[in-house]
This record gives C-alpha cells, sequence and structure tokens, in this order.
C-alpha cells in the first residue's frame, strides 16, 4: 500500500513516539531504580538503559563498563538495553532507571506531555538522520525522491524529521510514497531491492546497510540540507538530578573518560563490547565503524570547541522548534531551560541549567 504524507498525518501515524503501551512500560520499569544506593565497596549504584539494544553509537558506555572506568570513578554501572527512546524516556521519568541514553527529539515531545526528563550531556550531537539510496539508483539529490517508494515506520525519528527535510530540499513531501512497517522490514524492503530508499542515521545506520547491500550507497543528510536538531545523549528525570548531583557528575566524568579511551584504541573497546553483549547481531567492524561515525558527530558547530557533552541552547532552540512543528509538540510549551542542563559539566560555554 502506497500512502502519501499528507494521509499519515491525517491517520494519525506521525503522532509523537512518546505515548507508550501500559505493557511496555510495566515490564522495563520491573528492573527498579538504584537512587542514591551503594555497593558492598561504596560505589554508587546507578541503573543506565539505552535506546535500543547495544551499537556501537554507545561503545564507550559499554567499554567503559568493562574496562572498570566507571567503577574508578566510584560507580557501580548497570547497562540495560532498550526497546526506543521513548520507552526510555518513560523508565527514566518514572524512576525505574536512574539515567538513559535517548533521543532529544524524542526527550522533547516527551516533555511536550508533561514527562519530567532532561538531557545532562550530549553524546551524537550533529543530526545523524540521513536518507539511504542506491548509487545506481539515479537519485542524487532530494528532489530525486519525487515518485519513489520507501517504508515508513511511524514515531521514528528521520520520518518525523522527514517533511522539514523535503521543505529544506526542496521537495513536496506528498510526491513521495511510503509503506508503513517497522525499522527491521522497512530496511529488509530497501535491501531486497523492493524500495527505492530508506530512512536511518549515519552512525548506526550506514555502516550496517553496506554489509548487506550490494553496490554503493548515496547519502542525503538532513544535517546537509541546514536542519539543526539534536540526536543522541544521557538524559535523567528532574528527580533522580536534583536529589542525586554528586552521582550525576561521577557519571558524566567517568563517561568523558570511557570516550577519550574508546578514541585512543576503539578495537580493544570494540573487544568489550563483545563481551558486556557477546549475543550481538552486528560484527566487530560494524561496532567500530559505527562508534567512528559516532565519534565525528559529538559536537554541533557550537560546540565544537567546548569539553564532552556540552550542549548549546541555539541547538536546542532549534530543535525545539522543529518539533513544534513537525512532531506534535505544542507551540512555547517546552523551554530549553527546562530540559536541558550543562551543570553537571565542567566549563561548557551556556549556563544551561545554572541559571
Amino acid at each position: 500500500m502506497h500512502t502519501p504524507i499528507a494521509a499519515l498525518r491525517k491517520r494519525g501515524w506521525m503522532l509523537p513516539g512518546a505515548a507508550l503501551t501500559v505493557a511496555a512500560a510495566l515490564t522495563l520499569s520491573a528492573c527498579g531504580g538504584s537512587g542514591d544506593s551503594k555497593d558492598a565497596s561504596g560505589n554508587t549504584k546507578i541503573n543506565l538503559r539505552t535506546d535500543v539494544f547495544y551499537t556501537g553509537a554507545v561503545l564507550p558506555l559499554v567499554a567503559g563498563l568493562d574496562q572498570g572506568i566507571y567503577e574508578k570513578h566510584g560507580i557501580k554501572l548497570t547497562l540495560n538495553p532498550g526497546k526506543g527512546s521513548a520507552t526510555t524516556l518513560q523508565t527514566v521519568a518514572n524512576g525505574s532507571d536512574d539515567l538513559g541514553y535517548a533521543d532529544a527529539g524524542s526527550l522533547v515531545q516527551a516533555a511536550g506531555k508533561n514527562m519530567p526528563v532532561q538531557m545532562v550531556a550530549g553524546m551524537v550531537q550533529r543530526s545523524p538522520l540521513a536518507i539511504f539510496t542506491r548509487s545506481d539508483s539515479g537519485i542524487k539529490t532530494a528532489k530525486d525522491l519525487a515518485g519513489k517508494t520507501a517504508g515508513y515506520t511511524a514515531g521514528s525519528a528521520a520520518e518525523t524529521v522527514f517533511p522539514a527535510f523535503a521543505k529544506a530540499s526542496g521537495l513536496d513531501p506528498d510526491s513521495v510514497k511510503f509503506n508503513k512497517v517497522d525499522i527491521p522490514t522497512r530496511d529488509s524492503l530497501f535491501v531486497q531491492g523492493k524500495t527505492q530508499f530508506t530512512f536511518g542515521l549515519l552512525n548506526v545506520t550506514e555502516p550496517n546497510m553496506k554489509t548487506k547491500v550490494k553496490g554503493d550507497l548515496t547519502v542525503l543528510g538532513y544535517a546537509d540540507a541546514g536542519l539543526d536538531v539534536l540526536s543522541s545523549g544521557i538524559v535523567s528525570s528532574n528527580k533522580f538530578a536534583k536529589e542525586n548531583p554528586e552521582a550525576v557528575r561521577k557519571f558524566l566524568a567517568a563517561t568523558a573518560e570511557a570516550v577519550e579511551q574508546t578514541n585512543k584504541n576503539p578495537d580493544a573497546a570494540v573487544a568489550s563490547f563483545f563481551k558486556v553483549a557477546p549475543t550481538s547481531s552486528l560484527s566487530k567492524q560494524v561496532v567500530k565503524d559505527q562508534w567512528l561515525a559516532s565519534a565525528k558527530l559529538m559536537t554541533t558547530e557550537k560546540t565544537k570547541d567546548q569539553p564532552f557533552g556540552c550542549t548549546a541552547a541555539a541547538d536546542w532552540k532549534s530543535t525545539i522548534g522543529i518539533m513544534e512543528q513537525y512532531g506534535g509538540v505544542e507551540a512555547g510549551k517546552v523551554k530549553t531551560a527546562e530540559i536541558a542542563s550543562n551543570a553537571f559539566l565542567a566549563k561548557c560555554a551556556d549556563g544551561l541549567g545554572t541559571e
């Protein structure tokens, strides 16, 4: 079934992804947050849930756990794989998990629904949102997508922001045809040649897709079209951040060191990854390539000379504006000062969370 994007909006397929089923929320909340409890060695226990099952985008978190970096900083870290940013934000907000790794756009949507969450450090800041086509498809620019077909996953960040990408690129979004499917099916349809393009992330989808698609890929990056949308980072509930500021600081200091060590020796980090996630279906090379791509996206033009994790108010303003226009967020409801903080980091240019 081919459906234009206007019809997807009308049918509610583009509703924000922050809404969860009760079953999913209850399933994940069973893990329980640790708060400010200590282990036998006096280390602060922290549960962190990633956005999905581990990929190279969170390699420093996984490697830092295996290599003892978090323990060195007084943190007893437990990692839990997620089922999407919306679910991770829910479990962080309700205290089932202390911290999370989640998408900034999804966080804005969640805050728009009165979820008390904030991002305390950006990790992949420059937008990795992109469209992928085969190089022999004849698709060279966004305008070439007119009349073409792709899988479409409601709530996925790339699909949510697609109308903005189309507008910025001079493409009529209703000229593109979509099949409503889940993400694995979306990507499978493209690999099988049943669709002409697919959505995804430069740092996660592209390295994985290169191992599956015969021939080269053409990439149309959202950031290259001028869309300043923050990507992923470490999130906390407002309550946890307020009640455990030192635990958050220690965790972020450890993460900064884990990032540094991963960049120095990515092969050792990959080896650690497969100790923590031995059942991963990804290859060692894909995990490494995913991190190398992520490392290039860790800052924006506004934060490129700042320490790990610092985010900029201007980038948040742009992200909020785009989610208001295309992500179902009520205009004026979400304020940067309420969802972003640099207070647990050192020497950030913007005093977010400290005013």
